[in-house]
């Protein structure tokens, strides 16, 4: 029998030891102060009682809340003051690049999407819901019924994407020169100040990012006028004028926008002319989501893509702006510049694309019912009509218009390799840890990366707040239910006090209720007194005169800083008031295509590709220039060139009639073939008649001989080096030079780099993996969807980092190779779940990318 044991000594020490929490889960801390405000409220007061004093002025003094209006006032005002005394954002040349870089890739993934049958049938069906007003009267499957409607959306939808694309592509080749005329993050102010056309290029730039940046916040503006909860602020406004149909604030919902603090900030990023500058407005909703993550569950998911597309812009929009900063770039900024050809050619684009936009009623029988472009043959048919409609506006098809044919398809390439005992972003072992913040700051576990949990102190004897008792039992949950809840966590953890806060806001007391209507109903009554007031187009110098003098009355002041503010209607972008390309597309009225033609394209073509394998085997004479102009008189566009009696390397030296013309002749439809190529649609340079003579052609190996040249030349002696010797000709970088693929045996050998990376995902990860590349051993057979964060551990493993702090959806993954290409993902939301759609869209774009495929991982498993 053991021995009885004593009771331990008591410690005499009277050293204070750290106690740590008693509970077994510690209570989320609050986010309020003392006073049970937030932080952006409690700032705002502060600003408030330092402007106005204890309570303010004039009638704001027998407020006792402040209203999201004001509260908005006061923190831009705050970090506008702040922002001119501040060090900017620095300029980072290869963040902007890696920014213009990921946009293009985005929207030419956007493209191909609308080419994959797996794909287009959900993307027009989620826009055919997020374009359309929620009405009690209409639902989704009756618009779905409209072939017209739907088929204005298609049309709508492929003209942005390759207006976006090719705008950001300009962006990246604007970047690139900069970059190769030596321009670098901390020598760019230098260059701009002594080399003027190194400055003009750089403002030219600055202007197309502020352009597109209008395009942008226009697309993310029509969102949201549909949008279940933000569509009561906006109605519809006919231009006398013009006839068209434009978006004006709705005053009957002015109180409502007044004391909403989000929707104020919402409100002004829709509006163009906004006074607040579109960096403050972000950096300020990126803070108050933060504090308040279930006012994001307003946002659909198509309006927080725009919101997430728009912040990128006006990152980058920050970076350019750095350097232009002080009364300098105020002066560089004010001088006049002209826009390149580039800029200019992708204006002429916008408007024969816009043209061309609307001839969508030549596929809409095509793609109607909408189901049938699950099938491929029904999507390529529709594609066949929009060229066909862009070849009639312009005489080019929509790639060629837009100068993408050469950039739409990219190798695949991942050079990235997983180094031995370098500390990952993910975790190395079998565990689980959430070392990597999500899109929204997520409460830590109380786990570290790399490191044990730190253990807690042990007091030294009993305290009096002690409880020997046992704690309540808690509820455990399998590790995987754990992290899928993370998400759900974001915006449940403040669930009380967000309910609270989102209550206090809009709620008044009577006294205060009744002050409101008051001058509600004054601001009202002043603006029903001036006649043009509500005539969005025309001055109202009378009721801006009695806002001065009234300026007690927030109402007044907000009626003038919404006035006369408007955007389109229209779904189809464009940035510029043009109505006429500079050089219109003058088309041939011989050649003017039928829908019967395209009907019978491929058999056509099959057709002539028999009769072109038929004619080398017919052995003719060389064919006369007369005889050649009598067969060209009788076909005023064949359908590929004859020219009989020439060998093809002359065929194809001789093909350049396009490029010596004179650019500034403009000739007429009646003008003669040989004068231009401008005129006729459909036809190759090499089908113009070239002045031939009658002798038949001769090659060089033949004359040689004829003339007995051949022996000299053997005996020849050369006194030039090895063309295999010669330093090559430095080529011109353009989009995307440092992801071409390189076929050396340098880059051959690195062929297996994935290898590195797939061998060392941890265990439940690489079940993930499966479930991503949708793999035979895939459990869920890709019908089962994905948490967020299980893709972010996916990405994190295979080297990816990314930055979350941009507001909105949209998420750039930068790949730990610098020569990969970025690429970048829309957050789910408000649910944060990848869907099986959803997820085998991004199984696409990972292979396409970087060519991550079911055979590279098994073997790097195995």
């Amino acid at each position: 029998m053991p021995p009885a044991r004593g009771k331990p000594a008591l410690s005499t020490s009277r050293d204070l030891v750290p106690v740590g929490p008693r509970e077994v889960f510690a209570k989320n801390p609050s986010r309020r102060d003392e006073n049970g405000n937030k932080p952006l409220t409690a700032r705002a007061l502060v600003l408030r009682n330092g402007k106005y004093g204890a309570r303010g002025t004039g009638e704001l003094m027998a407020m006792g809340k402040m209203s999201g209006r004001e509260k908005l006032d006061l923190l831009a005002e705050d970090l506008i003051e702040r922002s001119k005394t501040a060090i900017g954002t620095p300029f980072r040349l290869e963040r902007c690049i890696n920014i213009a870089d990921s946009q293009l890739a985005a929207n030419l993934d956007e493209i191909n999407d609308l080419q994959d049958p797996d794909l287009f049938y959900n993307k027009i069906k989620a826009e055919v819901e997020a374009r359309t007003p929620q009405t009690p009267g209409k639902s989704v499957s009756d618009l779905l019924r409209n072939a017209s409607y739907v088929a204005s959306i298609v049309a709508a939808r492929i003209h942005n994407a390759y207006m976006l694309a090719s705008a950001w592509r300009l962006v990246g080749d604007t970047l690139r020169e900069l970059s190769e005329a030596g321009v670098q993050d901390t020598t760019v102010k230098t260059y701009l100040g002594k080399d003027a056309n190194i400055r003009a290029k750089y403002l030219v730039l600055y202007d197309i990012v502020n352009i597109v940046a209008q395009a942008g916040q226009s697309k993310f503006a029509l969102l949201a006028t549909t949008a279940p909860h933000y569509s009561q602020y906006f109605k519809r406004f006919e231009d006398s004028e013009t006839g068209e149909l434009e978006y004006v604030f709705d005053w009957a919902y002015l109180k409502d926008m007044h004391k909403s603090f989000i929707d104020s900030i919402i409100v002004e990023l829709c509006l163009p002319q906004s006074p607040l500058p579109r960096q403050i407005l972000f950096q300020i909703l990126h803070e108050a989501i933060e504090e308040s993550p279930r006012e994001a569950k307003r946002f659909p998911q198509a309006v927080w893509d725009a919101v997430g597309d728009l912040s990128v812009i006006v990152q980058l929009q920050e970076y350019l702006e750095s350097p232009l900063l002080g009364a300098e770039g105020d002066a560089w900024k004010r001088q006049p510049r002209e826009m390149p050809e580039e800029y200019e050619d992708w204006v002429d684009a916008q408007i024969f694309s816009e043209k061309a936009s609307k001839m969508y009623a030549n596929f809409k029988d095509t793609i109607y019912p909408l189901e049938k472009t699950k099938f491929a043959y029904v999507l390529e048919n529709m594609w066949k009509f929009v060229n066909l409609s862009y070849k009639e506006v312009c005489g080019k098809d929509i790639d060629s218009l837009w100068q993408l044919e050469d950039v739409k398809q990219m190798a695949p390439q991942w050079h990235a390799f997983y180094v031995a005992g370098s500390k990952r972003r993910g975790s190395g072992d079998e565990s689980d840890d959430d070392d990597m913040p999500g899109l929204l700051p997520v409460k830590s576990k109380g786990k570290a990366s790399g490191k044990n949990p730190p253990r807690l102190a042990i007091t030294n004897g009993d305290t009096e707040d002690s409880d020997t008792s046992m704690p309540s039992l808690q509820t455990v949950s399998d590790s995987s239910d754990e992290d899928e809840s993370d998400d759900e966590n974001v915006y449940d953890e403040y669930s009380d006090n967000d309910d609270h806060e989102t209550e206090s806001e809009s709620g008044y007391d009577t006294d205060e209720e009744d002050a409101l209507r008051d001058m509600l109903r004054e601001a009202m009554d002043a603006a029903m007194a001036t006649p043009d007031f509500f005539d969005p187009k025309s001055a109202a110098p009378e009721f801006d005169e009695l806002t001065e003098d009234r300026k007690g009355n927030p109402f007044l002041k907000l009626l003038g800083s919404l006035r006369g503010r408007m955007f389109s209607s229209n779904p189809t972008l464009r940035t510029t008031s043009r109505t006429e390309p500079r050089r219109p597309y003058a088309q041939a009225h011989s050649r003017k295509t039928t829908i019967e033609d395209v009907v019978d394209e491929d058999d056509a073509s099959t057709t002539t590709a028999k009769k072109k394998k038929k004619k080398p085997k017919k052995k003719k004479k060389p064919a006369t220039a007369t005889s050649t102009q009598e067969t060209l008189a009788e076909q005023p566009a064949p359908q590929s060139p004859t020219v009989h009696g020439v060998p093809a390397s002359s065929a194809k030296k001789n093909n350049t009639p396009k490029q010596t013309q004179n650019p500034s002749h403009t000739p007429s439809i009646n003008t003669s073939i040989n004068s231009s190529t401008t005129t006729l649609s459909h036809m190759s340079t090499t089908s113009l008649l070239l002045p031939q003579s009658a002798q038949s052609a001769q090659s060089a190996h033949k004359y040689m001989q004829t003339e007995g040249l051949v022996t000299k030349l053997k005996e020849k002696v050369k006194s030039r080096p090895e063309s295999n010797n010669l330093e090559p000709i430095p080529e011109k970088k353009g989009f995307f030079s440092r992801f071409k693929k390189d076929k050396t045996a340098e880059e051959e050998a690195k062929k297996g780099s994935k290898f590195s990376y797939f061998s060392k995902l941890s265990k439940k990860t690489a079940t993930y993996m499966h479930q991503l590349l949708q793999t035979s051993e895939d459990e869920k057979k890709g019908l089962a969807p994905m948490k967020w964060e299980n893709f972010l551990k996916v990405m994190r493993e295979m080297g990816f980092s990314y930055d979350p702090s941009t507001a909105g959806s949209s998420v750039r993954f930068d790949p730990p190779d610098r020569r990969d290409k970025p690429i970048t993902f829309h957050k789910p939301h408000p649910d944060p779940t990848l869907h099986p759609v959803t997820l085998k869209k991004f199984s696409k774009k990972l292979r396409r990318y970087y060519g991550w495929s079911e055979e590279d991982f098994y073997k790097a498993t195995q």
